[in-house]
This record gives C-alpha cells, structure tokens and sequence, in this order.
C-alpha cells in the first residue's frame, strides 16, 4: 500500500521534543500577552476608567506574560536539560523527524489561535446596537480577536515556512560538514 521512502531529516530525541514544547509555550505567552496589552492600551485611550490605579497593575502582568514567553523561547534547551534527564541517545524506534513535530505543533497552536479568538469576535458583533458609542467599542473590543485570528491563520498556513526559518535560524554561521557538501 503506501511503502516507506527515503527523506532528508534526523530522527528526534525527547530532549529537542521537550525544547520544542517550550518554544511553543513561549509562543503562546507572548501572544497572549500582547493581546492583553492591547486591549488594556486600546480601552484606557476610548473610555476613561473610573479604576485608573489598576492599570499600572494590568500593564505589568501583561509584559510578565511577554517576559515569560521570551524566556521560554531562549531557554528552552535548558529547560529541556531538566524536563528529560537520563535520556540515552538510541532512538532507532522512532520514526518522527524534527521537521514534522515542528510543523504539527505551529499547526495546533494556529488553531488553537484562531479557535480562541472566534467566540470573542461573535460575542463582540453580536452586542451591535446601532449607536455610535457601540460601534466604536465593538472596532476597539475586536481589534485584539481580529489580530490573534489573523496570527494564528499565519501560523496555521506558515508552518512550513516557520519550520524552515527555524531551520536557517539554527544553522545560521554553521560550516557544512564534508558528508552534507554536494557532489560533483
């Protein structure tokens, strides 16, 4: 039926899985803090707030939102050190490729985006009454949904192309080996 062909690629260990997970979780942190963010700048500049001490507060946990998905991104490898100890290196089992778990995951987490944000833009078009006061707080309360949507339809349908940045990203500087050179 379908028979097994040969790609390029390298089989993966638990410890690249888990940093990957992290990467992702990163992802997801500094997304969501941006869109906190936004909706926290974007509501103090169209109503003035009666609770005006909260928004420093507000301000602040979303840039630790921020804060905690850039440290996730830059050390996920260490991360990945303590969440996978005692790891031998024999994966012969395995036939899942680094490539293909990247590509799954950014695929999940775009819709996982895109699913997040849809329940706030009909809930937001749904409370359309016609005054003009309304229209201008529903553009303002859809402004973060319609980016997370857009973000996340990004990811879903780049994947590939966020695989091969990856990819660029960690060869990047790196000389060739004399195996991996084209032959003439």
């Amino acid at each position: 039926m379908f028979e097994p062909y040969e790609r390029e690629g390298r089989i993966v260990s638990k410890r690249e899985i888990a940093s990957l997970a992290c990467k992702v979780l990163g992802i997801f942190f500094i997304i969501q803090g941006t869109n906190v963010l936004s909706n926290i700048l974007l509501y103090s500049m169209a109503t003035p707030d009666p609770i005006a001490n909260e928004r420093p507060l507000n301000i602040i946990f979303s840039l630790f939102y921020i804060f905690v998905g850039v440290l996730l991104w830059f050390l996920s490898d260490k991360m990945s050190a303590i969440m996978v100890t005692g790891e031998s290196n024999s994966n012969k089992g395995s036939g899942i490729e680094a490539g293909d778990i990247q590509r799954v995951a950014f695929s999940v987490l775009g819709l996982y985006f895109m699913g997040n944000s849809l329940p706030r833009l009909v809930t937001n078009l749904s409370t359309l009454s016609g005054s003009p006061n309304s229209i201008t707080r529903i553009i303002l309360g859809s402004v973060g949904g319609i980016t997370e949507f857009i973000i996340g339809l990004g990811i879903f349908f780049g994947s590939q192309g966020l695989v091969n940045f990856l990819n660029i990203l960690r060869t990047a500087g790196l000389k060739k080996e004399n195996g991996s050179e084209d032959k003439e």
